[in-house]
This record gives C-alpha cells, sequence and structure tokens, in this order.
C-alpha cells in the first residue's frame, strides 16, 4: 500500500534524483524549492551558481541515473552530451605523470550542468505524481503533538504562510542545511567535520576552431604541496569547451581571471602549457564565472537523534570538494539507497539507520577527499588516523597508473565510486607499490 505524501526541501539534483526513486511508494511528492522557476532551461538558478562549471559523472552516477531513468545515456547523447572513454579519451596529468591511455569500456558522459539536469527535471515532470513547487520556502517543520515525528512543514510562498502535511520528509536543501539550522534553534548540535581548503573555480566556455584530436578532457593536476593551481578542458555540446581553472589555499585570484585576456594569461601557469596552447585557438564565448569553496564539511546527521518521519541527504550532509566531481554521484547513489530502504520498510518510524547507510556512501568519498586535500601543506582541519601512510601508498597508486594498465583500472574503479578501495590493496598491487624505485618517486618530486 502506498504511503499519502513525501516532501523534498529543495530542487536541486539530488532532490530531483530521490524524488524519482521514492516516487513509486507514495501516492504525492512535492519539492519545494525556494528559488523561482528559471526563465528558460539554459537559466543557472541563483541556487547553484556551481552550474557554470564541468560536470562529467562518475560510473556510479552514470549507472545510477541509469536505473532511476531509463534510456539516460541514450537520451543525453541525443541531447549534446559527448560520450567518451573513460580512459582512451582522457588526458590525465597528475602528480607529476600522465595517465594511461587506452581503449578500456568503461563510458562516461560529458556535458554542461544545464543540460544535465533540464533532462532529469523533464523526466521528473513526466512522472505523474511529482509536484514541482518552486518560489517556496520552508520555514519550520511540523511536528505531531508528542514531538516525536516530522509530520510536515510550514512553507512561506507569495507571502503567505501555509502548511503541507507529509508521511516523509527528506531535506536536501544544500549546504546551509534547513535541518541543522533547525536543530541549532532548539539548542541542539550536529557533530561536524570542516576542513578549510580555500577553494576558487573559474570557468570560461570556449569555441575552438577544431575540437582536439587525441582528447576529449583534459586534466592538469596540480601536484602538491608546490603547486596549487590546475585546469581542466573539456569538450561540450554545440561544439563548445569549458576550461575551468581551480586553486586551493585561496592561490586564484577572481580579478586576475575576471577578462578573457587574464584568464588565459593563467591558464599559462599551469604546470604544463597544453590548456593555454589550445586556448590560442579558440574564441571565448562567455564571461567568466566564480565559485568558490571556502571549506568542505560532512555533517554527522547519523548520530543525531532526529525526529521520525526526517531524512537528511545531499549536500545537506556532505558538501565534498567538486575538483573531484563526486558530489551529483553521491547524491545518485543516495536516492538508490534511500528507494531501496522504502520499498522493504516504512518511512514513517525512525530512520536511523537509512541516515547511517547514507554516511556509508559518504565515507570513502570523504576519505579519497581529504587524503589529497592535506597534500597541501596550509589545509586544516582533522586529519584521520594514519593520513601519512595512506598518502604515502596512494601515491604509489598515482605513479604506477602511468605505466601499470590494471592498476589504473582498479584506481578508476574506486574513484568512480564502483569498488571498494579494497581493491587497491590486493596483494599483487601491494606488492607492485613496494617494488617502485625510490628515485621513480624523487623524481617526481623535484
Amino acid at each position: 500500500m502506498k504511503r499519502e505524501q513525501a516532501i523534498i526541501i529543495g530542487g536541486g539534483m539530488a532532490g530531483k534524483l530521490i524524488a524519482a526513486a521514492i516516487s513509486p511508494y507514495f501516492l504525492h511528492v512535492q519539492i519545494l524549492e525556494k528559488d523561482p522557476q528559471p526563465e528558460n532551461k539554459n537559466t543557472v538558478r541563483k541556487g547553484i551558481p556551481q552550474a557554470h562549471h564541468i560536470h562529467a559523472l562518475l560510473h556510479a552516477g552514470d549507472h545510477a541515473l541509469e536505473r532511476l531513468f531509463p534510456g539516460f545515456q541514450k537520451d543525453m547523447i541525443k541531447r549534446g552530451s559527448i560520450k567518451i572513454d573513460s580512459l582512451r579519451d582522457l588526458a590525465w596529468f597528475h602528480h607529476g605523470v600522465w595517465k594511461l591511455r587506452y581503449k578500456s569500456g568503461y563510458p562516461t558522459l560529458l556535458q554542461t550542468r544545464p543540460l544535465l539536469e533540464t533532462y532529469i527535471e523533464e523526466r521528473v515532470n513526466q512522472t505523474a505524481n511529482i509536484t514541482y513547487v518552486y518560489g517556496t520556502k520552508v520555514q519550520s517543520f511540523l511536528l505531531t503533538d508528542d514531538q516525536s515525528k516530522v509530520c510536515g512543514v510550514e512553507v512561506l510562498k507569495e507571502n503567505k504562510i501555509n502548511k503541507v502535511s507529509g508521511d516523509l520528509v527528506i531535506d536536501t536543501s544544500g549546504s546551509v542545511s534547513f535541518t541543522k539550522g533547525w536543530l541549532e534553534k532548539q539548542g541542539k548540535t550536529v557533530p561536524e567535520e570542516k576542513v578549510d581548503i580555500g577553494l576558487c573555480y573559474a570557468t570560461r566556455k570556449f569555441t575552438l576552431p577544431e575540437p582536439p584530436n587525441d582528447f576529449k578532457i583534459k586534466i592538469i593536476y596540480p601536484n602538491p604541496a608546490k603547486e596549487t593551481i590546475g585546469g581542466t578542458l573539456s569538450m561540450i555540446e554545440n561544439n563548445q569547451c569549458i576550461v575551468t581553472l581551480n586553486g586551493y589555499l585561496n592561490s586564484l585570484n577572481p580579478a586576475e581571471v575576471k577578462d578573457e585576456q587574464g584568464f588565459i594569461h593563467k591558464t599559462a601557469m599551469l604546470p604544463l602549457p597544453d590548456i593555454y596552447q589550445e586556448l590560442q585557438k579558440g574564441t571565448s564565448e562567455s564571461e567568466t564565472a566564480i565559485y568558490k569553496v571556502p571549506h568542505i564539511m560532512w555533517r554527522h546527521f547519523e548520530r543525531v537523534n532526529l525526529p521520525a518521519g526526517l531524512v537528511v541527504a545531499g549536500d545537506s550532509i556532505c558538501r565534498i570538494d567538486p575538483v573531484f566531481g563526486q558530489g551529483m554521484s553521491i547524491a545518485a547513489l543516495e536516492a538508490l539507497a534511500i528507494r531501496d530502504y522504502i520499498a522493504s520498510t516504512s518511512p514513517t518510524g525512525q530512520l536511523k539507520k537509512l541516515q547511517k547507510q547514507l554516511a556509508k556512501i559518504i565515507a570513502p568519498a570523504w576519505l579519497m577527499v581529504l587524503c589529497e586535500d592535506f597534500r597541501f601543506d596550509e589545509v586544516k582541519g582533522k586529519k584521520p588516523l594514519g593520513l601519512k601512510v595512506l598518502q604515502w601508498y596512494v601515491k604509489q597508486i598515482f605513479l604506477l597508473s602511468a605505466k601499470n594498465k590494471s592498476i589504473y583500472k582498479d584506481l578508476v574503479r574506486v574513484t568512480n565510486l564502483v569498488s571498494p578501495a579494497a581493491l587497491l590493496f590486493k596483494p599483487a598491487t601491494i606488492i607492485e607499490v613496494l617494488k617502485l624505485k625510490k628515485e621513480d618517486v624523487e623524481k617526481i618530486d623535484s
């Protein structure tokens, strides 16, 4: 028997995906979005300033979206997404070496966020029992008389306060997190891990006279701790490319890349000149879009006694370093986990077990990010136990991925959230790590 209504706070990617995932189990699903409806499909909403930048899905995200929206990949390709082989078409300079490139059979898609989000919203809107309500700000949770269960929300729309009832409320309101603020007003604290990274993104679109013939996406990653600025050039729809500069520890000054010449000049300062050389032939098609991530954080809602009937997901739980492209894929995996949980149990009771499942999805990605972000000396935050040993081991994996196909393929599966990190600790891999010559590592570090 279907439950009456689910309410989702926030209409971003996580909210849309979760709505689609749970729609078979409710008579009605309402997505409440505080921003007004965009004027057209290419408009970036105020609430998602990161939408100007590169959005390539990880393999786990691609697989999850195909499960949520059958035909997703074929449809996106028809709309202009570029299908690539993740190893053959990706030129990745990482920790001073180029990763191997060969036909792997691991496809993924390149596109702009508006193209991706517009398609997902259309698929959501095709689901009869999902209602997308723009311009609606949630003011408070509604609780049962004994205060033990969330039974809806109080909202402000067109200067009027209304009450919306729901059997289940899911907070995907983003990094500000409505639930966090609501709990703090009651004197409750959500345990939080926070790491200051001082990240700044700068992005422009370009048209090239001819697309590059030897890659579809090129990543020049800084070699920490000496280098802090990296860049990516990715082909996108309409025969254009997106170029993004990312600088850690406030090393990328937005004023210096505001105009076209300043932006191109900054690409010349990357560890390699490849992107700069491509842009010499290109024409800028946009202004510079800036997106800042002063810190990343993980709020441990799984450690909080939340009222029954309430789940927190998406960026409301974890704002992760966007350089690693994990955010949307994590949201898709969370959507599937919520769907499976609701399919097997009642969502009207305590959902602590589900909240813990969402934390388990985040944990490996969070550790991967910390391992890399803490390579920059001035990054501040709580370091996980054994970090130095983990960083040493992972760096050997990075170096080996420049010459060992098997290890690189395993690395891709782990970083794309398809396989657990244990895959990188197979006996054969450990032997190869220990065999790596000390002078090879020192050569990269010099």
